[in-house]
């Protein structure tokens, strides 16, 4: 269902002065932002026409990271203007996959990071792709012998170096399946083809281990098949003890606390941290900082929260019983109008602001956001303009270009316009996946009235799509599990919708081929990640009609909610 109208957008000259005042001000109050910083880590796997490159993003620079990835070139210092791979995410390790390289050609790479102030690189590495290609070493393990209660002998043998130079071979073992080299490893001395033998030592009485070979060339790690064994005596192994300690130096994106474990549990302890969330009792699956160190004291800092946000925290360890957990501690970030999210009628989408995320669960059993994208609060009423949030363009990030400021849920008796855009418009198509400006794009020419040209469908894919908007954890919806929500709670209008558990507020839209902004207090538009050849599904609520089974084309500007992944 297109929609061609072509109302007329007024803007008063007090309007403009109100609200470049208050942009100013707003940013004379901002937090300090600074491009991130990030390191390049070595390549690995290299073969005929693949490498597995990556970085490590160590600080966000007090910003949303918006893009990572690696760019590469045959020439030294390449840019994202040159060949380029993302990898969707914030701070931590990651890891891209080049395809596609020629053979016995050296090509230069780094690691980028970007954020709201720029791009930061790492340094530039570089690699020789191999002239034949390269596969997994072919290794065996061998069954375990002359098992005692702390000991035991195992082995393997490589039967083949998979056409390239042998780096390692050895065998790597754990108290779970499916070890690897991440786990404990013993490396025999010669990284040759034939047998070896390895003695493992300092094991727990009474305990199960899994064991495999292994053997590393520059193509990767190749395993021998998993062989398990028992060692002699009784286990007394429990999980550990550990007491959270209380947060301290909270300021409005951050704050300390962390731990002290008193006990191993008769085990070593492999892992310790704390694990934090806006939800009580959170746990190694939220987020988490590990810290180095088995038992005693420990402090764990965290960044990049939210302000006037309740977080919950609890400490962890874990030894080969399993995951304890401290006590849980909670602690309320300092309040301020920078960095704490939208307020009001201010629905900013640019990163500066992300939005509160409070989970609520739907009696289909998802959990999703309990507002709109970009808003200050969830609903009220279905004409609440401060639960409006921003009116997204399918497929776009937060690049700006969906921020709006909101004065009223709808037109007034004067014919007063109830949002005004931050950014104003263009139609000067994107070429990239991340237009260069915040304007919002239109189309008034014709299908596949998009703001990408050509288009990309796999933007919006998943938590892990490439522009995908919503927070950590979160992701655009599928028309599919929207369409449930709809049926759950029998939604047929704007006063339906609003009283389902997802509070729906009748945002309206921003027209595709003008910028305009309509129908609020009247519809509620929301886009779904489902993508119908050129164009996108989405929802529309009306008075007396929900629509789930249309498409439109991706440059117009509708709502979103996420929904956990």
């Amino acid at each position: 269902m297109k929609k061609y109208l072509l109302p007329v957008l007024f803007f008063t000259a007090v309007i403009h002065f109100i609200l470049v005042s208050c942009a100013a001000e707003n940013d004379s109050t901002a937090t300090d932002v600074s491009i991130p910083s990030i390191i390049t880590n070595p390549a690995q796997a290299v073969n005929r026409t693949t490498a597995n490159c990556g970085g490590k993003v160590t600080s966000n620079g007090q910003s949303t990271i918006l893009a990572r990835g690696v760019c590469y070139a045959l020439t030294p210092n390449p840019t994202i203007d040159d060949n380029k791979v993302y990898n969707p995410g914030a701070n931590g390790t990651f890891t891209c996959t080049l395809v596609g390289l020629q053979p016995v050609t050296q090509y230069f790479y780094r690691a980028f990071a970007k954020n709201s102030a720029g791009i930061a690189y790492g340094a530039v590495q570089s690699f020789t792709t191999t002239e034949t290609t390269i596969t997994l070493p072919t290794v065996t393990t061998t069954g375990a012998t002359e098992v005692t209660d702390t000991e035991a002998i195992s082995g393997g043998e490589v039967t083949s170096a998979g056409g390239g130079t042998l780096i390692a071979r050895g065998i790597c073992w754990a108290t779970t399946p499916n070890p690897s080299i991440a786990n404990n490893v013993i490396n025999d001395p010669a990284a040759t083809v034939g047998t070896f033998t390895s003695n493992i030592t300092g094991l727990l009485a009474g305990t199960t281990y899994y064991v495999k070979a292994f053997a590393t060339n520059s193509g990767g790690t190749g395993y021998g098949t998993q062989i398990t064994f028992t060692t002699n005596g009784t286990s007394n192994i429990g999980l550990a003890t550990i007491i959270t300690t209380e947060a301290s130096s909270i300021t409005e994106n951050s704050a300390s606390s962390g731990g002290n474990i008193t006990s191993d549990g008769g085990s070593a302890i492999t892992a310790r941290g704390i694990c934090w969330a806006t939800t009580e009792m959170p746990t190694t699956s939220n987020n988490t900082i590990p810290a180095t160190g088995t038992t005693g004291n420990f402090t764990s800092d965290i960044s990049g929260l939210t302000a006037n946000t309740t977080y919950f925290v609890r400490a962890y360890a874990i030894n080969t019983s399993g995951t304890a957990y401290g006590n849980e501690i909670s602690f309320t970030t300092l309040g301020g109008s920078s960095g704490s999210g939208p307020s009001e009628g201010n629905a900013i989408c640019d990163g500066s602001q992300p939005t509160v995320v409070v989970p609520i669960t739907s009696s289909t059993g998802k959990i999703w956001m309990d507002r709109n994208l970009g808003a200050s609060r969830a609903a009220t009423s279905s004409k609440d303009f401060e639960a409006y949030g921003c009116l997204y363009q399918w497929g776009r990030g937060n690049d700006g270009h969906a921020s709006i400021t909101w004065i009223l849920g709808e037109e007034d008796a004067w014919g007063t316009n109830p949002g005004t855009a931050v950014n104003g418009t263009t139609t000067t198509f994107s070429t990239d996946d991340e237009p260069e400006n915040s304007l919002f794009i239109t189309d008034q020419v014709s299908m596949p009235y998009d703001w990408r040209s050509p288009s990309n469908e796999n933007l919006w894919q998943g938590a892990s799509g490439i522009n995908n908007p919503c927070p950590a954890g979160y992701r655009v919806p599928t028309r599919t599990e929207f369409k449930a929500e709809i049926t759950a709670y029998s939604i047929t209008g704007p006063t339906s919708a609003f009283n389902s558990i997802l509070k729906i507020p009748v945002a309206g839209e921003r027209a595709f081929d003008s910028g305009v902004i309509r129908g609020q207090g009247q519809e509620a538009w929301f886009w779904t990640s489902t993508v119908d050849g050129n164009d996108s599904y989405d929802v529309l609520i009306q008075s007396g009609a929900v629509y789930t089974n249309v498409s439109n084309g991706r440059a117009g500007g509708y709502s979103v909610r996420c929904i956990k992944n």
